[in-house]
């Protein structure tokens, strides 16, 4: 599938993405730019950098009131959408179960799964009538489990579950629903992380990654650009015929 190919599906649609101002969400923000859709981003940051095109909007996706008015605020300028990426989310820093605050799992909890409910609950009125599409960032957690990072593993797991459950609920209305699960990416966040982790020990960031690059059937992690092309071709009709399912994008891990 070419970008040109894309361009002519997204131009003229709508497109929201949550989450929208930093990391994969401002990647998928450029991408809709770049192939003509009208993209508005939600997201309590502010963008990283303006796009002119773009309408910004400030929310706590964990607060219905926000959300609600938010999606209000959207049906004035747009009718309908036809897209609905709902990327927003966090990493809790690692912690053994038995060492997480029940503040911090709560916290997880409330942005990944909580506000996840909400927009999608929210924005299906705006997409049954475009019959458009929803697609989610989960994470190759939400298909197995890692040490140190119970919450955010069980945040992803119930992300899948929305995603079977919501196709199912949405399907009658012509909204689809998928997901797309990446592994380990090179983004400023992860990389801020490991560096933390790391911090004191033997082992170099270089040697981190090449550990998870030799544990994938490709000999090399997933870039950004190859999860931005997966979630390009679920928000698009080339994938209409998809729902309820969450792609893996982790080189075969």
């Amino acid at each position: 599938m070419t970008h040109s190919n894309v361009a002519t599906y997204m131009a003229n649609k709508v497109a929201v993405v949550t989450g929208g101002s930093s990391g994969i969400g401002s990647a998928i923000v450029n991408r809709f730019v770049i192939n003509g859709a009208q993209v508005i981003s939600i997201d309590l940051k502010k963008p990283e950098s303006e796009i002119g095109t773009v309408q910004h909007f400030d929310c706590d996706l964990t607060n219905e009131n926000e959300v609600s008015q938010v999606f209000e605020e959207i049906s004035k300028l747009h009718p309908q959408i036809d897209v609905l990426c709902a990327n927003a989310g966090i990493v809790p820093a690692w912690s053994r179960i038995t060492d997480t605050n029940f503040g911090d799992w709560k916290k997880v909890i409330d942005i990944n799964v909580n506000a996840l409910f909400l927009t999608i609950s929210h924005g299906a009125k705006l997409l049954k009538k475009a019959s458009g599409t929803v697609v989610i960032t989960g994470s190759i957690n939400s298909i197995k489990g890692d040490p140190n990072i119970a919450s955010y593993v069980a945040s992803k797991h119930a992300a899948l579950g929305i995603i079977k459950s919501a196709a199912l609920d949405l399907g009658r209305d012509g909204i689809r629903v998928n997901g797309v699960a990446p592994g380990p990416i090179a983004t400023k966040a992860l990389i801020s992380r490991i560096e933390s982790r790391l911090k004191g020990g033997s082992d170099s960031l270089d040697d981190y990654f090449a550990k998870l690059a030799s544990q994938t059937a490709l000999g090399r992690i997933a870039t950004e650009d190859e999860v931005i092309n997966t979630i390009e071709f679920l928000a698009c009709e080339k994938s209409s015929g998809i729902t309820g399912q969450l792609i893996s994008v982790d080189g075969g891990a």
